[in-house]
């Protein structure tokens, strides 16, 4: 420390910084740094407790008694996700 400083920051009644402008923008660099871990730490923390997202409901026909794919001349039981084994004749 440069005698300078050290007298200003006697005579200032510590008003004035000991520490070098290297040590003061690394200080500063260090608070910021603090700063952005403390806000990601929130933000995984809020991701964490957030309630997972619904499943997403199946696109298609509703359920309910069509043509068959595989059978002429019957219907069968489409369940909303995919065909059943019930069948019966077209009327």
């Amino acid at each position: 420390m440069g005698i300078i400083r050290k007298s200003l920051m006697l005579g200032t009644g510590g008003l004035v910084s000991g520490s070098s402008k290297k040590q003061r923008v690394a200080k500063k660099s260090l608070r910021e740094l603090q700063a952005q871990t403390r806000l990601q730490q929130q933000a995984l923390k809020q991701q964490a407790e957030a309630p997972a997202a619904p499943a997403p409901a199946p696109v298609g026909p509703p359920a309910g008694w069509y043509p068959s794919p595989t059978q002429d001349g019957v219907t069968q039981w489409w369940d909303g996700a995919k065909w059943t084994e019930h069948v019966q004749p077209t009327s």
